[in-house]
């Protein structure tokens, strides 16, 4: 027996949802995009987050940080399809860095070789750090925020962000 699916009533959705639908679009993109390293996959997750939204919305269920929330899902569900893929991860952090941040940061800094040192340590870390650094360091978010997104505490957040931090900066002076 096949279950007849819900429709999702766009008229009734909380407004401040849609606004978060609209307002965090790109930045889960970037997100997803750094986790699955394909633009199209990304956009296919990002996707289905919004109707995951939608749907969880249209059937009344309380959303209370929804940009939070949506980075959550979309988060999961791309280290599930990475997981479920079984392929290694290729890290997009120069069109994140380049296109979704607004900013070059080559020609802005003006330090080719210091940001392709700092690409390479962030391709080497742990998803955990690269992610929060990625959050927190490129799309700007606060740390009450990625603490939500990732599931875990503010101090959590502050010690990752702080070792992801140290091991560039070492990686830099080592490297000069």
């Amino acid at each position: 027996m096949s279950q007849k699916p819900t429709l999702i009533r766009l008229g009734n959705m909380n407004p401040e949802f849609a606004s978060a639908v609209e307002g965090s679009r790109r930045r889960l993109h970037v997100l997803v995009r750094n986790i699955v390293g394909d633009d199209a996959l990304a956009e296919d997750i990002v996707q289905d987050t919004i109707l995951i939204g939608l749907q969880a919305v249209s059937e009344g269920n309380n959303v209370s940080c929804p940009e939070a929330w949506l980075m959550r899902v979309a988060r999961n569900r791309a280290l599930d399809t990475v997981r479920s893929a079984g392929f290694s991860r290729s890290v997009a952090l120069e069109a994140a860095w380049r296109q979704d941040s607004g900013v070059n940061l080559e020609t802005m800094v003006g330090m080719k070789d210091r940001v392709r040192q700092v690409k390479e340590v962030v391709y080497s870390l742990p998803e955990s750090q690269r992610t929060v650094f990625i959050l927190r360091d490129v799309l700007e978010y606060d740390m009450k925020d990625i603490a939500e997104i990732l599931g875990m505490g503010e101090a959590n957040v502050r010690q990752l962000l702080s070792r992801t931090r140290k091991k560039i900066r070492e990686y830099l002076i080592n490297n000069e």
